[in-house]
């Protein structure tokens, strides 16, 4: 029922606000004095993303990219059109910190890179990564029309141009991506994917030499037991978490070469590869 859907949504909310303020923020103050000492697996952590092709997709599509029609099971994907025009307000309190690790991450960041977020939703982090690529581009894709249509509007209201909007299934990217990206950043969407294999696999392919992928998602097993209950209940299209060690293992099974993972905050890890 409708007014169910926005309890739902209400307690979702609250809940992503709580942990920023009562979580995130007391870990960011320790960590400015050196006092949060993270969690980390697999190989060691090396930041950076090199290389960078330039803008060439954006140049090219000006508008956005869409399907000619409703893929299959897009009934599971509808939820995220409804929420487009909230979802960045509701998101962007619990969201901003993790992308500020993830940015950290990716520095020293070429400006010609070519960037990829494959659940772009309302595009606030795509967004933001578009301006650390002044000569080069991200291209914002999801597999929600009105998400694309939503992160096309803002990104045209931001007067920003080095973009490009794309509806796609990340496990079915388009053509044109394969071998095109300097980076991936898929920041708190990886949850969603009915298959993560796949997702992982697609990322390779649309890496060029010397690529990298940035997942944040979920990923110490005590906060995958804790987040689990409300995830299931006011999640749209959630699937399952997955702790480091599943990270880890997941894309050196798909042919990464070097993945590390790290609990960037308390609950948020980013799983780092390369190809």
């Amino acid at each position: 029922m409708p007014w169910e859907r926005s309890l739902l949504d209400q307690a979702m909310a609250l809940s992503l606000l709580s942990w920023r303020v009562h979580v995130f923020e007391p870990a960011r103050a320790l960590k400015r004095l050196g006092l949060y000492a993270p969690t980390t697996l697999g190989a060691p952590l090396v930041p950076g993303v090199a290389g960078g092709g330039g803008p060439e997709l954006s140049r090219r599509h000006r508008e956005p990219v869409l399907l000619a029609e409703e893929p299959a099971g897009y009934g599971e994907v509808k939820d995220f059109d409804r929420v487009a025009g909230l979802y960045e307000a509701v998101v962007r309190p619990f969201s901003e910190p993790i992308i500020d690790e993830v940015v950290e991450l990716m520095k020293p960041l070429s400006p010609r890179a070519r960037v990829l977020d494959p659940s772009a939703g309302p595009g606030g982090a795509a967004l933001r990564l578009a301006k650390l690529v002044p000569e080069g581009e991200v291209v914002a894709a999801d597999l929600s029309r009105g998400m694309v249509e939503t992160a096309w509007r803002a990104a045209q209201q931001a007067e920003c141009h080095n973009m490009a909007f794309f509806q796609a299934d990340v496990a079915k990217p388009p053509e044109a991506f394969e071998g095109y990206f300097d980076a991936i950043v898929c920041c708190l969407s990886f949850h969603h994917y009915p298959d993560g294999e796949a997702a992982v696999r697609a990322f390779r392919r649309v890496l060029a030499p010397g690529g990298r992928v940035f997942v944040a998602d979920a990923g110490p097993k005590w906060f995958v037991e804790l987040a689990r209950p409300i995830s299931e209940l006011a999640d749209p299209g959630f699937v399952r978490h997955r702790t480091g060690e599943e990270f880890l293992q997941l894309f050196a099974e798909a042919g990464f070469s070097s993945v590390s993972w790290v609990e960037a905050l308390p609950g948020i890890g980013v799983t780092v590869a390369s190809v």
